[in-house]
């Protein structure tokens, strides 16, 4: 059995991007647009020679903007995929699985001509949230199996989202000392928590596994997406497709259902009682109120964000940030 990082470099890494198109209550800096963040992932994949990436992004954006489509189609048309991530983005736990899967289907209604031209036929859940009880899981996962998708889980993740609005603050108040410590966290965080994922997995399952790495589609993955990449390849990572990653067991296995916000990596280590180290409370704390700004207090705007979510999918919003 394997153990530490050291020990079974190279890792496999799929990337994988969520929300290409960012949610509707998510602050943008000025000059940052959907488009470009796209656009900049797109040429950071380029030139380091990634192709293939699968995209997941939810569709409710197109409800305002039918023109948004053209981003998504921009995506499949530079050589990489998408998957279906329901329409509204709402986490299980706050609809029936009736609701959830009426939803996926209004995703596909919306860009199922383009999540035909992938090889594989995924779906993500939001949020890698499967549900807080076994029965709503298996309703769901039935309706997938009828629909021909497989579940395309997460294994390594590092809380990117939790940068968007300092990010934006930092911009607005021209805060340059802070953009950097924002930078430099987050390319810091992306390896740390790889590298907790990688330990973590060969405790779960005795063997590296190629994992399901996410990031998703904001200003500062705009800013910092190259440096990542870089940083992983020094880490001896190989870049892997998303199909490559699913032939292996470990992510058509589903673990314990757990309404905690844990990907499925994490659910399998509740299941085994393995801790799994996260961002640590003082680089969280940093991050959070990084360039304070009236109005734009993180955890509010997060907040706000989610019950939106959750209110356009018609669900009951509950949610513990602990």
């Amino acid at each position: 059995m394997v153990t530490s990082v050291e020990e079974a470099l190279p890792l496999e890494v799929a990337i994988t991007v969520d929300e290409l198109l960012l949610w509707d209550d998510a602050p943008m800096p000025e000059g940052y647009t959907r488009e470009k963040v796209v656009t900049s992932v797109i040429e950071t994949l380029a030139k380091h020679q990634i192709n293939g990436v699968y995209g997941f992004a939810h569709t409710s954006p197109l409800d305002n903007d039918s023109g948004l489509k053209e981003i998504l189609r921009h995506w499949v048309d530079s050589g990489h995929h998408l998957g279906n991530h329901t329409h509204c983005h709402a986490c299980l736990n706050w609809v029936s699985a009736k609701n959830y899967c009426e939803d996926i289907e209004r995703s596909e209604d919306v860009i199922g001509e383009l999540i035909e031209r992938a090889p594989g036929r995924y779906f993500r859940y939001a949020m890698d949230m499967s549900g807080d009880s076994t029965a709503k899981r298996g309703e769901v996962e039935d309706f997938l199996a009828k629909k021909g998708y497989t579940n395309a889980p997460i294994s390594a993740w590092f809380n990117d989202f939790a940068w968007i609005v300092p990010h934006t603050r930092s911009h607005l108040n021209g805060d340059k000392e802070s953009l950097t410590m924002l930078r430099q966290s987050y390319v810091e965080a992306a390896v740390a928590q790889l590298r907790e994922a990688a330990k973590a997995a060969r405790l779960v399952f005795g063997r590296d596994i190629p994992h399901i790495w996410l990031i998703h589609g904001t200003p500062i993955a705009m800013d910092t997406l190259d440096d990542i990449l870089t940083a992983f390849k020094r880490l001896g990572v190989r870049f892997v497709s998303l199909d490559h990653a699913m032939k292996d067991v470990a992510h058509r296995a589903m673990p314990q259902v757990s309404p905690k916000f844990v990907n499925q990596l994490q659910r399998f280590c509740l299941g085994q009682g393995i801790s799994i180290d996260k961002m640590t409370p003082s680089m969280l704390h940093a991050v959070l109120q990084a360039s304070p700004r009236e109005g734009m207090d993180s955890i509010a705007l997060y907040e706000n964000l989610l019950r939106g979510l959750c209110e356009r999918a018609g669900g009951k919003y509950e949610w513990a940030w602990a």
